[in-house]
């Protein structure tokens, strides 16, 4: 099954940047398709949820602190997010 549609904002225009499938509207990203998986086989990715979340903290001051704890739920380990927490 192809992407056609960004599943964050519905917009069609999905552009290549750095190996991945961008939005051109929300910037949220895409793994591309991996040729040789089978129908049982899923890639979860999880990187495009933490960039955008990052971007809410940057954007939105006053829910950081919210936004940086659900990027720990999902990466304990993530810098990024912990210096919002300061």
């Amino acid at each position: 099954m192809m992407l056609v549609d960004c599943e964050a904002c519905g917009s069609k225009k999905l552009i290549k940047k750095d190996g991945f499938h961008v939005c051109a509207y929300c910037h949220t990203q895409y793994f591309p398709k991996v040729n040789n998986a089978t129908s049982s086989e899923t890639v979860i990715g999880i990187a495009s949820d933490i960039q955008v979340l990052l971007q809410k903290c940057i954007e939105d001051p006053s829910n950081r602190r919210r936004f940086a704890n659900l990027i720990l739920d999902i990466d304990p380990t993530n810098r990024e997010a912990k210096r919002f927490l300061l």
